[in-house]
């Protein structure tokens, strides 16, 4: 009992340094140079972020257990990872970051939490609900300020909010048979794969100046590559709902490098957020049982 409930809490710190990797994202492409678009960024992220798992991958086991791999849920979290990058950077350029991220991440728990429902036929908690609707909460707090609602860019933050848990859901139920980096590396590679032409037709943009280059290479190498490989080890031992909720700490590690790095002021909404976030956090990620993969 003591060494399952260890192996738990590992997997939840992994999850939530791979939040906190996700949470520079906005960040460092706001201290980027301003002619690298959000889609050339988005596009870059996922191919130089692909490579470095295939590579991790490679490494690692030398093979790719092609026999192994159930294709249909390859091409779901590939299709999956390439709406995410493609919807999310355009949600945000349009709306904000602030409005941009909680209404994906806050679609997220809710989209993950009946996923559980229908394919694991385990209905989600309620300590889980409580502190998925605590997080998603302190997420709204921290939003206050955002700035008139762009109906387009909405909408694309709901589809972001959608696919981030489907290609969850798929690298879970790969890694049924292969191990958790090989399940996330392949469906990143097939995401690349699909955003190949658009990093194509956005290299001049993504490769015009050191800065960008340094801003594209962060993003895949950092945010994606190693935030992603601490995510599937996350993936293996909890339940999809857990991961989705402990990832909301990404807004609020974001939300104190805004202030920290950006300059932004330090308000009690803002406190005051974050403080539920953490809250919702822990209590979701202790639900019984906390693990299970689908």
């Amino acid at each position: 009992m003591q060494s399952d409930r260890s192996s738990v809490r590992r997997a939840t710190l992994a999850v939530a340094a791979a939040a906190m990797l996700f949470a520079t994202t906005g960040t460092a492409a706001e201290l980027g140079p301003e002619a690298l678009s959000p889609r050339a960024a988005g596009a870059w992220r996922a191919v130089i972020g692909g490579l470095g798992l295939a590579l991790w991958m490679w490494l690692r086991h030398r093979t790719i257990p092609i026999r192994s791999l159930d294709w249909r849920w390859v091409l779901l979290g590939g299709t999956a990872v390439a709406g995410y990058q493609l919807s999310f950077f355009d949600a945000v350029s349009r709306t904000g970051v602030a409005l941009g991220t909680l209404v994906t991440i806050g679609t997220g728990p809710i989209v993950a939490g009946l996923m559980d429902l229908l394919v694991t036929r385990r209905s989600p908690s309620l300590r889980w609900a409580a502190g998925a609707l605590a997080a998603i909460a302190g997420v709204a707090l921290l939003t206050l300020d955002a700035p008139d609602v762009d109906l387009a860019g909405v909408g694309l933050a709901l589809i972001a909010g959608t696919t981030f848990p489907f290609y969850g859901l798929a690298a879970q139920r790969l890694m049924r048979r292969v191990e958790p980096d090989v399940a996330i590396g392949v469906v990143f590679g097939a995401g690349t794969v699909l955003l190949i032409p658009l990093a194509i037709g956005s290299a001049r943009e993504a490769f015009a100046s050191a800065g960008s280059i340094a801003t594209v290479g962060y993003l895949g190498v950092f945010t994606l590559s190693v935030a992603y490989i601490l995510w599937g080890l996350g993936l293996q031992r909890l339940s999809l709902g857990v991961v989705v909720v402990v990832t909301l700490l990404e807004p609020a590690v974001a939300s104190l490098l805004g202030v920290a790095v950006l300059g932004e002021p330090l308000t009690s909404a803002l406190l005051a957020g974050i403080v539920l976030i953490a809250l919702g956090v822990v209590f979701a990620s202790t639900t019984k049982p906390a693990a299970g993969t689908v």
